[in-house]
């Protein structure tokens, strides 16, 4: 569950909120102050969630060109079932 998150998922996932295009992890990585490794091995796991998804030049993932985005309408909808699980629901 993304929910699960600590600080530093919070804040890729924030990140990328506030960047609608995408980004790598690089760019990630420098805006939060972390290193990029940090970074994706968080996107790694969003994106097991389906809550990012990765794209490199023309599709093709490759290096450090892999744009990751963020879906915010799953994460509006894992926000809804966390909040029913906090309510016992």
């Amino acid at each position: 569950m993304v929910f699960n998150a600590n600080a530093l998922r919070a804040a890729v996932i924030r990140d990328l909120a506030q960047h609608p295009g995408g980004d790598t992890t690089g760019g990630i990585a420098k805006r939060i102050g972390v290193d990029y490794r940090q970074v994706y091995a968080h996107i790694k796991t969003l994106e097991a969630e389906g809550l990012v998804s990765a794209a490199g030049e023309s599709g093709v993932r490759s290096g450090h060109r892999v744009q990751y985005s963020l879906d915010l309408g799953r994460l509006r909808d894992q926000g809804l079932i966390y909040m029913r699980y906090l309510a016992g629901e």
